[in-house]
């Protein structure tokens, strides 16, 4: 069973060695042939080429062909000719070519100065002309108004003398320009500044704001108070193990203001609740008695493991793929295989994700194995090329 290859092989100039030509006793027809096959018949003891039309021995030679001579060629030699022959081709012109001839129509060698007619080019100003000038005539580039010319060997420059400018009135242009201007007196007119943006406030002078006027303890405690309610006051440090200082139960519990905040400096229990060190307790009302009326800030959440719960994050492995929305996990199996049948040439979509895939192709009526040009194109698609299209349908199976 020959193994089926649906593309060409290239052993990038390396040998063929041992190789053995097919061999048949008449010309090759299970596939069309196609130009530039070969087989070796058995019975002729030949090697058969197939030109794109027909079957031909290979070193059969050339029997005869004839050469003659065409117009103004002539052939050496121009006769019929059996076998190998070396042709030369030349010229059939009369005169003697050189530099300073030219062939003419005719097939004769004719000197150039013998070419008629009169040649001349035109010249055209930015004002004047345009001018025919004949040749050999000599053209001048003068200088003009700051300009001056100066020819030297076969080079013309052309330089614009120096020369002072006067600006006068407003002045626009395009393009890179570069002026330096002076300022005559150095004065900048800010006659119109808009000083819109300086604003006097004056409002908002509370009672008793003079020298001369005292506030009373009482009404200096009474602003300190409405001023503070409700902000956190810093009580200190909070042993949940031994409930020091006493914060779940009477009868410290009226005193709690609201605000109070205290930080836990030894695991235990805040009333049913687990808190551990670094933990914040906050008291929503004055006197709290339950555990809804205080917040507690969670600082030391440990990381999970297998035995312990705690904050994690679920990665993607092998094989497998994560996703998230709104901080839910969805977690699923990754596909590592695809498979399609084609007929033809095709750019087959696999979505594996990777370049990283074997490409197996199988005849789908014999079920033998086949090969082709495989290039994986992207990370999601591959294209399959036959160099010619297979007899079958051709099963693609594509593994990452």
């Amino acid at each position: 069973m020959a193994i089926q290859y649906l593309s060409s092989i290239n052993l990038t100039t390396n040998q063929l060695q041992y190789a053995v030509i097919q061999p048949a006793t008449t010309d090759p027809t299970l596939y069309t042939p196609v130009e530039g096959q070969i087989y070796y018949n058995s019975v002729s003891n030949k090697l058969r080429l197939y030109d794109g039309a027909l079957w031909n021995d290979v070193g059969a030679g050339v029997t005869s062909f004839a050469a003659t001579d065409g117009t103004f060629i002539n052939l050496t030699p121009n006769t019929t000719q059996t076998g190998a022959a070396t042709l030369t081709a030349d010229l059939s012109a009369t005169g003697t070519p050189s530099s300073t001839v030219y062939l003419r129509g005719d097939n004769t060698w004719s000197p150039i100065s013998a070419i008629p007619g009169t040649y001349v080019w035109s010249i055209q100003g930015g004002t004047g002309g345009p001018t025919n000038v004949a040749s050999g005539t000599n053209i001048t580039f003068a200088g003009g108004t700051n300009v001056t010319t100066a020819l030297v060997g076969n080079t013309l420059t052309i330089n614009a003398t120096n020369a002072n400018i006067t600006l006068t009135g407003e002045v626009t242009g395009s393009g890179t320009t570069s002026i330096t201007t002076t300022v005559a007196d150095g004065v900048l007119d800010v006659a119109n500044f808009n000083a819109s943006a300086i604003v006097t406030a004056s409002e908002g002078i509370e009672n008793n704001n003079n020298d001369t006027t005292l506030p009373t303890s009482a009404a200096v405690k009474a602003y300190v108070d409405a001023s503070v309610a409700g902000g956190l006051i810093y009580q200190g440090g909070y042993d949940a193990a031994t409930n020091t200082p006493n914060l779940d139960s009477l009868p410290t519990i009226p005193g709690i203001k609201r605000g109070w905040t205290y930080t836990v400096t030894a695991d235990g229990t805040f009333f049913s609740e687990v808190v551990r060190v670094g933990d914040v307790l906050i008291a929503e009302i004055d006197a709290p008695t339950t555990l809804a009326d205080w917040t507690t800030v969670q600082n030391n959440i440990d990381l999970a493991s297998l035995t312990q719960v705690g904050i994690g994050n679920v990665n993607a492995g092998t094989g497998i793929d994560v996703s998230y929305s709104s901080g839910t996990a969805t977690v699923s199996t990754q596909a590592t295989s695809y498979a399609t049948t084609i007929s033809a040439t095709a750019t087959i979509t696999h979505n594996l994700g990777t370049r990283d895939v074997i490409i197996q192709l199988y005849d789908t009526v014999t079920y033998e194995t086949v090969y082709s040009d495989n290039v994986r194109t992207t990370t999601n698609t591959a294209t399959i090329t036959f160099a010619s299209t297979p007899t079958n349908p051709i099963r693609v199976v594509v593994q990452k």
